[in-house]
């Protein structure tokens, strides 16, 4: 998967800019705050249908402005494919935009939901936050097996916002209950959201599980050459309880669904739903040991360095073509063994480097480069981007 051509309109500080990019490496330098990581976080949200920063559309929009456009062209094994996300923020002043409308139109054609984008176009993202993956709560890893399972399964998109429709409907049938005093065991409204909780969110616990195997294969494999062997990762899909791998989907939906019939009380008294894959984690080890309240911080970054590399690879196992790599001002960020890592398991997807320095990218970015079809730098100025043969202005 290549993209050719990135074209935003107010898009954070960008009023209009309209670039064309080429295979191989894709190098954007400056100084901070001019709008390098603005560029990647473009290209990512058409590849999961929001942004890496921030859950609000509206954060995106440009100061002086009241939407934002993207358009992406991009070449896939067999045509030339263009995606446009759009954005249009309330104002109260005016009747028909009343409701803030978010639009995503492919290949010229408007598509009924948010939703069938998923697929469409692939891409893995490699940013500092991501030692969150580590560092923060099970939400944060949740959220990782998501956006990777969203794009190789569009249906597990769908499956995720039904099932978290019916988690807030149960909830907040939960505290009604509570504060009626009224029993939750056998409360035949409850069991209804039972059903559909059960249904969707077994379906995501399978799809969970498979793919969760293959990345604990694939990063285990990769931390074991990013530490030569002196450490080992071990990553385990926890979620409800009595559910296994080589479980079916009927074995999973059954026992969800008791799970779920014997904590009725117990989370009625409370006012949440305690069991199912809202609570999942992927559980990170290295030696036997938690990661996150031992390791230190370059085992943490060799840890989600292995991730993203097993990210990587299942996407493109999944889809039969490497997805665009988006390294965001990370190359500083690893020592030469972890940078060495990185560009070894690139592969062949074309990639976009954001870097204070054109210099930081140079060494083992190079060998890259001349194995894949060349390295083109950009240079980036408050919020104005200009195509920079040789990386030195």
């Amino acid at each position: 998967m290549q993209v050719q051509r990135i074209e935003l309109t107010g898009f954070r500080n960008y009023g209009n800019l309209d670039i064309r990019v080429y295979p191989g490496v894709n190098v954007f330098y400056g100084d901070n705050a001019q709008g390098k990581t603005n560029i990647l976080e473009s290209i990512y949200m058409c590849a999961c249908a929001r942004s890496h920063r921030t859950s609000r559309d509206a954060d995106i929009i440009r100061h002086s402005d009241d939407f934002y456009s993207i358009k992406l062209t991009f070449a896939n094994q067999t045509q030339d494919e263009e995606l446009v996300v759009s954005f249009q923020d309330a104002d109260a002043k005016i009747p028909e935009r009343a409701r803030a409308l978010r639009t995503v139109m492919h290949n010229g054609m408007r598509l009924p939901r948010v939703a069938d984008m998923m697929g469409l176009f692939h891409a893995v993202i490699f940013a500092p936050e991501d030692l969150m993956l580590v560092k923060e709560g099970p939400a944060s890893r949740r959220r990782y097996l998501d956006l990777l399972l969203s794009q190789i399964r569009p249906a597990y998109f769908n499956d995720l916002q039904t099932y978290t429709r019916a988690l807030s409907q149960r909830n907040a049938l939960l505290k009604r209950i509570r504060e009626t005093r009224a029993d939750a065991g056998g409360d035949p409204e409850l069991e209804i959201w039972d059903e559909t909780m059960a249904a969707a969110g077994a379906r995501l616990i399978h799809a969970r599980l498979a793919v969760s195997a293959r990345v604990a294969e694939i990063a285990s494999r990769e931390h074991a050459r990013i530490s030569s062997d002196t450490e080992r990762l071990v990553i385990r899909y926890r979620t409800v309880a009595g559910v296994k791998e080589g479980d079916t989907l009927h074995d999973i939906v059954g026992k969800f669904r008791q799970r779920l019939r014997q904590s009725a009380r117990d989370d009625a008294e409370k006012g949440q739903t305690s069991q199912g894959p809202h609570r999942d984690d992927l559980d990170l080890g290295l030696d036997g040991e938690g990661l996150r309240p031992f390791a230190s911080q370059g085992q943490q970054r060799s840890a989600v360095l292995a991730l993203k590399l097993a990210e990587l690879q299942v996407l493109e196992e999944e889809t039969g073509e490497p997805p665009v790599l988006l390294l965001d001002d990370v190359m500083s960020e690893l020592d030469a063994r972890r940078r060495n890592a990185l560009v070894e398991g690139m592969g062949s997807a074309q990639v976009f480097v954001t870097c204070t320095d054109a210099a930081h990218v140079g060494g083992d970015m190079e060998e890259l480069a001349a194995r894949q079809k060349g390295m083109h730098y950009f240079h980036v100025e408050r919020g104005q981007v200009a195509e920079d043969p040789a990386g030195l202005l």
